[in-house]
């Protein structure tokens, strides 16, 4: 079952990144729980993301039972990040976003050589589909394949072998430090323990969701009055669409499983 924009986008309004409905309040926001469990794995692999409104069903709640929903779901998806289950899901998610380790089928030395059997090939070929032509384009053709195999020839020379060797050496070399650097940056990203990805996360909401004026004014497009309101996120204008008490709801919620985390 895939997670829609507007569930996934539900979820980061009633509570911080990861922080999914509370069983009571899946029915309550119309959610289910494969749902919510397919959306902490969006929220893990793309951060903070918010591509709709709160739902219908949590924009009826009255604000103390927004807060409510949101302080239950911090439970819930917290329970939730300990289970084998869940512990299966982000290794899943850590593998598909592994970078893949560059191989190659010959030496570079076998690699040289194919290039020059190819060139060859190349040549010979040419030669043959000249055959049929006029004589004064096959003359034209024939002055620029002799100024090809005079370029070829000069990069055969012992010296030129050499030179062409170590690009194909250093390319390789380029590609095999690329890849450990993308290493580096897949184990500091997803690290096989979950609770460093949770931590940024939480943090990521944290600072979207500091100083939302809750007092700002829309149109009636739905649009803020203010300018730099409506040039601020989307994530941003979600807290202030979730509520007061969502959102202090949502990041005490935060602030606490962040602690226990380490900050």
């Amino acid at each position: 079952m895939r997670t829609s924009p507007r569930q996934i986008a539900l979820i980061l309004a009633v509570a911080a990144p990861l922080v999914a409905a509370g069983a009571d309040g899946l029915s309550q926001m119309g959610l289910t729980v494969d749902a919510t469990k397919e959306a902490i794995g969006s929220l893990i692999s793309a951060g903070v993301n918010n591509p709709g409104l709160p739902g219908k069903a949590f924009k009826m709640l009255p604000p103390a039972a927004r807060a409510e929903a949101v302080t239950s779901a911090a439970a819930w998806v917290k329970a939730y990040t300990t289970t084998a289950e869940f512990r299966q899901q982000y290794a899943k998610l850590r593998g598909t976003r592994k970078p893949e380790a560059p191989t190659w089928d010959t030496t570079p030395e076998q690699e040289l050589q194919k290039e020059d059997e190819a060139q060859k090939k190349q040549l010979a070929e040419s030669t043959q589909a000249i055959a049929s032509l006029p004589a004064e384009q096959r003359k034209e053709i024939e002055a620029a394949m002799k100024a090809a195999a005079q370029v070829a020839a000069s990069q055969n020379t012992p010296e030129m072998r050499q030179i062409r060797l170590n690009a194909i050496k250093g390319e390789r070399a380029a590609r095999t430090k690329e890849y450990q650097d993308d290493l580096v940056t897949w184990n500091r990203d997803y690290p096989e323990d979950p609770k460093p990805v949770i931590a940024r996360r939480l943090r990521e909401f944290l600072a979207l969701s500091a100083g939302v004026d809750f007092n700002a004014k829309v149109n009636t497009n739905g649009a803020f009055e203010n300018a730099a309101y409506q040039a601020k996120s989307s994530q941003w204008k979600m807290c202030y669409r979730a509520g007061r008490d969502a959102t202090a709801a949502a990041r005490a919620s935060a602030e606490a499983w962040l602690k226990e985390l380490g900050g």
